[in-house]
């Protein structure tokens, strides 16, 4: 059970934000994606640790604004806000890609997924299915995995929030820089993080949150139905039953990370907290490789790690150019795999020696796990 939401009222109102409700369900057991994704993601926490499933222990919600953004806060209890425009934005993302047939061009293989055509989604687009709503209508397979992507998008996008409360960087925030939220765009200009420092907390944060993720698909392995489309498309590393998760989870991440750097250029913010979407993700993959070697998740080695996640993350450049009708620089996104990647992560860990021993009195422990398999987002 978790607490009202008066904790994080009180934080939109510092930021001058109002708290954004979800509109309500239409006949035929059809809501808004907001009270969905709102329902779940209350979930997802209640079974991340027990602190979270404690009456009181943490808030959720979400803010009106136009800026792809969140923000993670503690006061009388963690808070946890992702802005209107960032749920939007992905859901629209994940939704126009599939109309594109040139992007998993296997979909529409009737033999093996047995959909003859693959329309783009009916009605209104922010209205689906709740999952305890019978219907016998068959979910068309491109929307079907179109929410399966966005879910994965937006537990990064939460489990990147529960890594700046669970690790300390907004109780350092508070004790440094006073008590407001802590925002992801505009996190140096307002609270007065030098670039290294913001970075270095942002990447802990994304490697917080990556792990989560990359646990979430182990366990639950939702992109398994996907596996033979995808291989009969793409020359994949193989990973038994596992291939297609850890492909559509670096698709996902790679996708929200592009669209935070459109929202920063169109904000003009000129020093970000994260690097470009490509380099942001090289970074990860050391963590991804050695979390699921620890864990035993995967025995892919690096090399085969790097395959994945490129083509994942070049498959969504892709659609994402093909979207906003501009040329693909696959030299550049590749670039950034090379020596790019590891000169930031050089930056990050020197940064580490300073930034470190100042979060040490705030980072909480191991998470004591309510539930081994917390719900999915969106089903």
């Amino acid at each position: 059970m978790l607490g009202h939401d008066t904790a994080l009222d009180e934080a939109l109102k510092s930021l001058g934000l109002t708290h954004f409700m979800p509109p309500a369900p239409k006949p035929g057991g059809m809501i808004h994606v907001f009270q969905m994704l709102e329902a779940r993601a209350r979930g997802r926490l209640a079974g991340l640790s027990d602190d979270y499933a404690a009456p009181g222990g943490v808030d959720f919600g979400f803010a009106e604004h136009r800026e792809f953004n969140a923000f993670a806060q503690r006061s009388s209890r963690d808070v946890i806000c992702i802005y209107s425009a960032t749920v939007r934005t992905m859901w629209s993302l994940c939704n126009a890609v599939m109309t594109i047939r040139e992007v998993f061009p296997w979909i529409d293989d009737i033999d093996r997924l047995g959909e003859n055509s693959a329309p783009p989604p009916k009605g209104e687009l922010f209205f689906v299915r709740e999952e305890n709503h019978a219907s016998e209508e068959i979910e068309p397979i491109r929307r079907k995995l179109a929410a399966a992507i966005f879910d994965v998008a937006m537990d990064f996008a939460l489990m990147h929030e529960v890594g700046h409360l669970w690790n300390g960087h907004v109780d350092l925030l508070h004790q440094e820089g006073g008590p407001l939220p802590f925002p992801e765009m505009r996190l140096i200009e307002a609270n007065g993080f030098n670039l290294a420092e913001a970075q270095a907390l942002e990447f802990d944060a994304d490697s917080f949150a990556i792990q989560k993720v990359f646990a979430r698909a182990y366990r639950e392995n939702q992109f398994k139905e996907f596996s033979e489309g995808l291989l009969k498309d793409h020359r994949l590393p193989l990973d038994g039953e596992h291939t297609a998760s850890w492909f559509f989870t670096w698709f996902a991440v790679y996708a929200f990370f592009r669209l935070f750097d459109e929202a920063c250029a169109a904000a003009n913010i000129e020093q970000r907290p994260q690097p470009p979407a490509a380099l942001r993700q090289a970074c990860l993959l050391s963590t991804v490789a050695a979390v699921s070697a620890r864990q035993g998740w995967s025995s892919l080695a690096m090399p085969h790690w790097a395959t994945l996640a490129t083509d994942a993350g070049l498959e969504a450049e892709r659609a994402i150019c093909r979207l906003r009708r501009s040329g693909v620089n696959a030299n550049a996104f590749l670039a950034a795999w090379e020596g790019p990647a590891f000169d930031q992560i050089e930056i990050y860990l020197q940064t580490w020696d300073a930034l470190g021993p100042r979060l040490a009195p705030f980072k909480r422990g191991a998470m004591a796990a309510k539930s081994d398999a917390p719900p999915a987002l969106i089903s």
